[in-house]
């Protein structure tokens, strides 16, 4: 199987050489809000800022790119304030609590047989990361990575020989009914975020979550449609209607219960999730706690749970 690399991975290994520099810090924290996991990177391997937060695959995923120019702080963010946490979401309009039904019927037949675990493993073998846990869980499972690549998505997933769920569509109204009627599903994601969802270097989409929509699609009967976009961007086309679904690395978020759609959640790994903070691997003995980051520069991406994390746990430390 050809390795492949993200957009993501060529633009930091081009850039190794710079090394990472001295920051400037002050007394109030310098948070930096960006549109894409690409600026965040390349400004801290740049040293023009201090660290990245991120959920914890993700982190791993670049510290392992990184060829050790970076490392994880081991400080992850407290979810307990939040509630459980369930995985990543789907979201759709508000008020389509049809297409959201539909989807939600896909999510459960998907993890009940363990698809989205295998899924998840595979992308982290297609995004390279080296993962023992998830190269035993594929085992001798095809990943699709030389199939032919066209407008089935195929490459993504082949559902024929998977359990499909039974989906009724008899009511449909809304998106779904659209959707049936055009019979195409059209999803929108930021694809800068291994494993969940990632771009190659001549613009092939993988990832777990890519996977899912396949599975999801199929399950209605309906091709699938992928538009890419900077992720601030994303709830924008569910809410304008350029895009049906997003399917994008989100996670529950107040605000997002309030204004859209969410399904149930899904995530594909047994560890326990968590959201940390990577920085220079240089200067990770220099924190110790989450307060070692006040005054600090931090880049967040924009609308992320990693950003309401930082607003909550760190910005709040100020002054204290």
């Amino acid at each position: 199987m050809k390795k492949l690399y993200t957009k993501i991975a060529v633009s930091l290994m081009a850039i190794l050489l710079v090394g990472c520099g001295n920051a400037t810090s002050s007394t109030k924290t310098n948070f930096e809000l960006v549109t894409s996991l690409d600026q965040a990177i390349l400004s801290l391997a740049t040293g023009k800022c201090d660290a990245v937060a991120l959920d914890g695959t993700t982190a791993q995923n670049y510290v392992d790119q990184s060829e050790g120019k970076f490392a994880m702080s081991g400080i992850n963010f407290d979810l307990s304030q939040y509630g459980d946490f369930e995985g990543n979401v789907a979201i759709a309009k508000k008020g389509e609590a049809s297409l959201i039904e539909a989807v939600n019927t896909s999510i459960k037949t998907a993890v009940e047989n363990d698809y989205y675990t295998l899924w998840t493993a595979i992308a982290k073998i297609q995004a390279g990361t080296d993962d023992d846990k998830a190269k035993e869980i594929v085992g001798d499972t095809p990943v699709f990575s030389d199939a032919k690549i066209d407008d089935t998505y195929l490459y993504l997933l082949d559902t024929s020989d998977l359990n499909m769920p039974t989906i009724d569509t008899s009511k449909a109204e809304g998106v779904l009914k659209s959707v049936l009627e055009k019979g195409e599903l059209v999803i929108a994601t930021s694809p800068d975020y291994p494993a969940n969802e990632f771009i190659t270097e001549d613009g092939t989409v993988y990832g777990c979550e890519m996977m899912l929509a396949k599975y999801v699609a199929d399950s209605l009967g309906v091709k699938l449609k992928i538009e890419t976009m900077d992720f601030n961007a994303v709830l924008t086309a569910v809410d304008t209607g350029k895009v049906d679904i997003a399917f994008s690395g989100f996670g529950w978020k107040k605000d997002r219960a309030e204004t859209f759609e969410l399904s149930t959640g899904y995530r594909g790994d047994d560890e326990v999730t968590f959201h940390t903070l990577i920085v220079p691997s240089d200067k990770v003995n220099e924190y110790k706690e989450l307060k070692d980051f006040v005054g600090k520069h931090i880049v967040a991406q924009a609308s992320s749970l990693q950003q309401m994390y930082v607003e909550d746990q760190i910005l709040t430390l100020e002054g204290k």
